[in-house]
């Protein structure tokens, strides 16, 4: 089943997203036109597909995400056959409690798909068709 955001009975869930770079895409099937935004997102909290559910509850699902998308993913998956997630670092504990990092740079194929995407400049924040603000941090919180 699909994980949702939930305000009444879900458990906290807090997501920092910092837009990297907005980009547009045009013309895969002779109509469709696109605005995509690169975030880094900051899960401060573990829950299932917390980073997928948040960007999607903002209306601004992860590019090819089948379950949390929209019906732009046959097109999408056109251009980018895999969800377009990736982590560049992740930082654990090991068995000695000694602070562990890994970092791994962004893969060929999504680095192929953004270069299908023509980068652009700062778009106003509110419209449907628009990438989200550069300018500002969105700092996403769910409560029970």
């Amino acid at each position: 089943s699909r994980t949702f955001v939930s305000t009444v009975d879900g458990q906290e869930a807090r997501t920092l997203l910092l837009v990297k770079a907005c980009y547009h895409l045009t013309g895969l099937d002779g109509t469709q036109d696109g605005s995509f935004t690169f975030v880094e997102a900051k899960p401060l909290t573990g829950r299932t597909h917390q980073i997928r559910v948040h960007l999607a509850s903002l209306g601004r699902p992860l590019v090819s995400d089948a379950a949390y998308g929209n019906l732009a993913f046959a097109i999408e998956s056109r251009w980018c056959p895999r969800l377009f997630l990736h982590c560049s670092r992740v930082t654990l504990c090991d068995v000695d409690g000694q602070l562990c990092s890994a970092e791994a740079p962004l893969s060929p194929d999504l680095i192929r798909a953004l270069g299908m995407l023509r980068r652009i400049g700062v778009l106003a924040q509110g419209d449907d068709n628009k990438p989200l603000d550069p300018q500002r941090k969105t700092y996403m919180q769910v409560h029970p």
